[in-house]
């Protein structure tokens, strides 16, 4: 399949999911609200959470992407004592990552609620802190990255359309492509001081989706660590 393979598309397709996880992770800042007293009373912050999340699942195509491009320059039978440790300790990582992001996003949903629905001055907490969500800003940074992420997908294909015989990527490109539209979904489904629910929402789904691609990826990495000790 290397020997086949156009090289400027592959290093097109990893710049661009490259990208597509720098804006996720950037996005931690542009769509958080200045700190307010209320939300420092709180021990909280109003910043965006779905589409940093999204950060573990390309993050996994990222790596995916990357580990092909050093096949490239690294002799294969090098490569593959080293991959599956490598594979092992990052999934691992994202992993537990993915769950302290969860807990942590669990209960700030169970502090926006409660405040929400305790009238009136907890409701006026969660109005003076999470009720000015950026939806403008979110929906910029969602249309940027599903531009990039089919950026990446067409210029995989143009590096090697045996790529589309991986049905592992496949299926975690469009595991990211549907949960840009997911967040999409949520955001616009609710009205305006809603939407910091639904986005905290999306994005503990979010990081379900990628400890279950993470779990697979460990599993991948346990079997080559074997294979190479064998």
């Amino acid at each position: 399949m290397l020997d086949g393979m156009r090289k400027p598309f592959l290093i097109v397709s990893l710049i661009a999911i490259f990208l597509a996880v720098l804006v996720e992770l950037g996005s931690i800042a542009v769509l958080g609200l200045p700190p307010s007293s209320t939300a420092t009373a709180l021990g909280v912050s109003a910043t965006g959470k779905a589409i940093p999340a999204m950060a573990f699942l390309d993050g996994l195509i990222f790596y995916a992407t990357l580990i092909i491009s050093i096949a490239l320059l690294i002799p294969e039978r090098v490569q593959s004592k080293i991959q599956g440790i490598v594979t092992l300790v990052f999934s691992l990582l994202l992993v537990l990552g993915c769950i302290v992001v969860i807990f942590a996003d669990l209960a700030l949903l169970i502090l926006m609620v409660s405040l929400l629905l305790s009238v009136p001055f907890g409701t006026i907490a969660y109005f003076a802190v999470w009720a000015s969500f950026d939806t403008g800003g979110a929906r910029l940074a969602l249309s940027l990255l599903m531009t990039l992420k089919i950026i990446f997908a067409a210029c995989l294909v143009l590096a090697h359309q045996r790529f589309l015989q991986n049905k592992g990527l496949v299926l975690i490109i469009i595991t990211s492509l549907v949960s840009n539209l997911i967040i999409a979904f949520l955001h616009g489904f609710v009205p305006g001081f809603l939407v910091s629910i639904t986005d905290d929402i999306a994005a503990i789904i979010i990081c379900i989706l990628a400890i279950i691609w993470a779990v697979v990826y460990l599993i991948g990495g346990i079997v080559s660590v074997i294979k190479a000790i064998i």
